[in-house]
């Protein structure tokens, strides 16, 4: 993000623009926290999440379309981390009904695979996304900020370069919070879910 603000945003250590940006994206995790969980006991995780990843691709959009737009850029980048509460605070509790869903269905509990597939993929992905990010911006002409007088200077970067950064900061996440709407409406776990669990133990 902070990447971001000096290229996209066309300042550098300005001591202002990344604090907005944190704080905008803080505030709402700091306060969802006490929202979230009554939400999703009423309305379920499934809903909650998917309608949280709805916000979360509708906020990105407004930032993706107006990458330069301070003021526009922040409301986007507000509904983009409200819509991401969650799958902060309740995603991992819809997994470990997935857990138990498949324990039901096929008497096997497999958290140590799942959560050993879901951290290879985490750890993995970092490395690979990084690498193939930085390749595009050194294709495109990036050109790196310059130390001058002690103080670091941030190189004008051309069209292709800006657009880089801005898809792979909003852009890519607006379409993964697609697939991932998409994914989570064939998703039902949570049906008959305590019925499943008693029984899991009645084993």
């Amino acid at each position: 993000m902070l990447r971001k603000a000096k290229h996209v945003h066309g300042c550098y250590n300005d001591g202002f623009t990344q604090t907005m940006i944190s704080v905008i994206g803080g505030l709402p995790m700091g306060i969802g926290i006490f929202a979230v969980w009554p939400l999703a006991r009423r309305f379920g995780k499934r809903n909650v999440t998917l309608a949280g990843f709805i916000l979360y691709a509708a906020g990105g959009m407004i930032c993706w379309m107006h990458p330069t737009n301070m003021t526009i850029m922040l409301i986007g980048q507000l509904i983009k981390n409200i819509g991401g509460l969650p799958c902060s605070y309740v995603f991992m509790a819809l997994f470990a009904d997935v857990l138990d869903h498949m324990e039901w269905k096929t008497g096997f509990r497999s958290d140590g695979l799942e959560m050993s597939v879901y951290n290879i993929i985490a750890i993995a992905m970092a490395g690979v996304c990084t690498g193939l990010f930085n390749g595009l911006l050194a294709r495109n002409g990036y050109v790196a900020p310059e130390l001058v007088n002690g103080v670091t200077v941030a190189a004008i970067q051309n069209e292709a370069v800006k657009n880089v950064i801005t898809f792979g900061y909003v852009g890519l996440e607006v379409i993964t919070a697609v697939i991932l709407v998409v994914l989570l409406s064939f998703l039902n776990v949570e049906k008959d879910i305590d019925k499943k669990q008693e029984e899991i133990k009645e084993r």
